[in-house]
C-alpha cells in the first residue's frame, strides 16, 4: 500500500489512529477494506499483505501472544474453539503447572468448582519440567477433558446470561458446574441437575459446531498460526486433534457423527447433513 491509499492521513500516531477509526466506522476508502477483518483485508489488498495476516485462526484475528513451548490444552482451544477468541474458551484450569507440590496441594484443597475429583489429580500430577510437563502433559486424553470442561462452562454462561468473569473465565469462580443447577432451578422453575445442565451445554456446543460445519468448517481450518509457538510438534498436534474429535463424538474431519447427533436428540441436524451430503445417508 502507498500514501495514495491514505489521503489526508495525519503524520502523528494519535492522528493516524483517529483517521483510521473514522474511515472504519464510515467504511470509506481503506476503512471499507479494513472493516472486513484482517484476513479478508489482506486478501483484497494483495501485494504480499497476506504475510502480515499471520495471527489468524479460521480467518479470525487472535490475541497476539507468541509463546515458546506448545501447550496441549491451548492448542486444542485455539484450534477447535468456535468463538473466535481464546478468552471465550479458556477458564477454570490453570494455564501453567505450579512449581511446588505444596502449592498444588493447597490449590486443590478448596477447589470445589471441578466437575469431577479426577481434575484435581490431573493438576497435582502436572509439573513445570520433566515427564509430566509441556508438551506431552497434559496428555491428549486429559487435555480433551480439560478443554471440554472449560468450554462447556462458557456455553452455560452464554445461555443463562451470566458474565463469564463470574463463572467460566477465572479460577475458582463463585458460579460453577456444582452450584449452577440449583441457581438455574430456583430462577426458572425448571428442575435442573448437574447431568441435565451438562447435557444442555453439550447440545449447545454441538449445534454451533453443526452450523459452522454447514458453512464449510473442516479439520484443515483448525490449526493455530505457524508462529504461535516457537516449538511445534506435528505428530503430537495430529494426535491431539484425533483424540479430541473422538472424545467429542466427531469424525476425523471434525464433523459430529450421526450417532452423536441422535444421542442428543438432534435428528433434524442429521437429516440436514444427509441432504447436504455432509453425512452419508445410510
Amino acid at each position: 500500500m502507498t500514501e495514495k491509499d491514505f489521503p489526508g492521513m495525519p503524520t502523528d500516531n494519535e492522528g493516524r489512529f483517529y483517521y483510521l477509526l473514522d474511515k472504519l466506522v464510515r467504511r470509506e476508502g481503506i476503512g471499507d477494506v479494513l472493516a472486513n477483518g484482517i484476513h479478508s483485508a489482506a486478501q483484497e489488498i494483495g501485494n504480499g499483505a497476506e504475510a502480515y495476516a499471520h495471527n489468524n485462526i479460521k480467518k479470525h484475528e487472535q490475541v497476539p501472544i507468541k509463546l515458546g513451548m506448545l501447550n496441549p490444552q491451548y492448542f486444542l482451544m485455539f484450534s477447535t474453539g468456535e468463538k473466535g477468541n481464546i478468552t471465550q474458551i479458556e477458564g477454570q484450569f490453570p494455564q501453567n503447572a505450579f512449581a511446588n507440590i505444596e502449592d498444588r496441594e493447597a490449590f486443590v484443597s478448596d477447589w470445589v468448582q471441578v466437575p469431577d475429583e479426577k481434575f484435581k489429580k490431573y493438576f497435582l500430577d502436572w509439573n513445570p519440567r520433566g515427564e509430566n510437563s509441556f508438551p506431552y502433559y497434559p496428555t491428549p486424553e486429559i487435555a480433551s477433558e480439560l478443554v471440554d470442561w472449560m468450554e462447556r462452562m462458557h456455553y452455560i454462561d452464554d445461555s443463562v446470561g451470566v458474565c463469564t468473569g463470574l463463572s467460566a473465565f477465572p479460577l475458582k469462580p463463585p458460579y460453577h458446574i456444582n452450584n449452577y443447577p440449583k441457581i438455574i432451578s430456583h430462577a426458572t422453575g425448571i428442575n435442573f441437575d448437574k447431568d441435565k445442565l451438562w447435557q444442555a451445554a453439550t447440545r449447545n456446543r454441538i449445534l454451533l459446531r453443526a452450523f459452522n460445519v454447514r458453512r464449510g468448517l473442516r479439520r484443515k481450518d483448525e490449526r493455530p498460526p505457524e508462529d504461535h509457538w516457537k516449538n511445534r510438534f506435528p505428530e503430537l498436534e495430529k494426535k491431539l486433534l484425533d483424540t479430541y474429535y473422538k472424545f467429542k463424538g466427531w469424525n476425523s474431519d471434525g464433523i459430529p457423527t450421526k450417532e452423536t447427533l441422535q444421542e442428543l436428540g438432534l435428528d433434524y441436524v442429521v437429516r440436514d447433513f444427509e441432504q447436504r451430503g455432509i453425512l452419508q445417508n445410510e
